[in-house]
C-alpha cells in the first residue's frame, strides 16, 4: 500500500525528494501532482514497475511506451532529435501543459529497450516535479492517472486530490507525493514534431 507524503515546493523537501528517488531506484512506483493532473511515474529501466502501472492503467496500450518527464530541453536532446526548429517551439512551451513527439535520436539509452523510433517528452510546470527529475538524473516514465472512474466510490466525479489517489490506486503505488492542494483534471496538448511542421495529435490544457 501507498505512503502517503505530504510534502512542498520552493523550496522543495531535500528529504522527500531522496525517498522518492530511492522508491525509483528499487524498482518502485509514484503518482505526483503535475500543471495538468495526476500522474503515475517510474524509472523507465524497470519493465516490473512498468508493467505495475500498466494494471493500474489498463486503457493504455501496453506496446506504447510511456513519455518521458524532462527538466530541461538538453535532458530532452540527451534522447530525441531537437533542432532549431524544435528547440524554438519547445522554449516556447516548456516548462507547460504539453507532451512533444520527436524522433529518437542516437544518443537514446539503449538499456531502456525501446525499440519505437518516436519519443514522447515533456517538461511539467511543477517545481516539485523538476526537482525531482533533477534528483533523480534522468527522465522519468509517466502516464497521466485515470481521473474520471465509472464505478465505485469515485464514480462518475474527477479525481483532484492525493487521498482520493490513495484510496483508489494506493494498492498498486509505493508513494504517493501531494502537496495538499487540488490537482486539475485535464490532459495535455500532444503535438508530433516527426516531420518537421508542428502536428496537432490532441488538443488539451493549452
Amino acid at each position: 500500500m501507498a505512503k502517503l507524503l505530504y510534502t512542498y515546493e520552493n523550496p522543495s523537501s531535500a528529504r522527500d525528494l531522496k525517498e522518492a528517488c530511492t522508491v525509483l531506484r528499487n524498482g518502485g512506483t509514484l503518482a505526483y501532482p503535475t500543471d495538468v493532473n495526476w500522474a503515475f511515474g517510474c524509472d523507465p529501466l524497470s519493465k516490473k514497475a512498468i508493467q505495475r502501472i500498466l494494471m493500474l492503467k489498463p486503457s493504455h496500450p501496453s506496446e506504447q511506451p510511456f513519455s518521458l518527464l524532462c527538466d530541461s530541453i538538453s535532458m530532452i536532446a540527451s534522447v530525441a532529435d531537437v533542432d532549431q526548429l524544435a528547440f524554438r517551439l519547445l522554449r516556447k512551451i516548456f516548462p507547460g501543459p504539453y507532451t512533444v513527439i520527436l524522433n529518437r535520436n542516437r544518443s537514446f539509452p539503449k538499456h531502456m529497450k525501446d525499440k519505437r523510433m518516436q519519443v514522447g517528452v515533456r517538461i511539467p510546470d511543477t517545481n516539485l516535479i523538476i526537482d525531482l527529475i533533477r534528483a533523480f538524473g534522468q527522465p522519468i516514465a509517466t502516464t497521466s492517472v485515470p481521473y474520471q472512474l465509472t464505478e465505485g466510490k469515485y464514480k462518475d466525479r474527477l479525481l483532484h486530490f492525493g487521498y482520493e489517489i490513495e484510496e483508489v490506486y494506493g494498492h498498486g503505488l509505493d508513494l504517493i507525493l501531494d502537496l495538499g492542494q487540488a490537482v486539475p483534471a485535464k490532459e495535455t496538448t500532444i503535438l508530433d514534431l516527426t516531420k518537421g511542421e508542428p502536428e496537432l495529435v490532441r488538443q488539451g490544457d493549452s
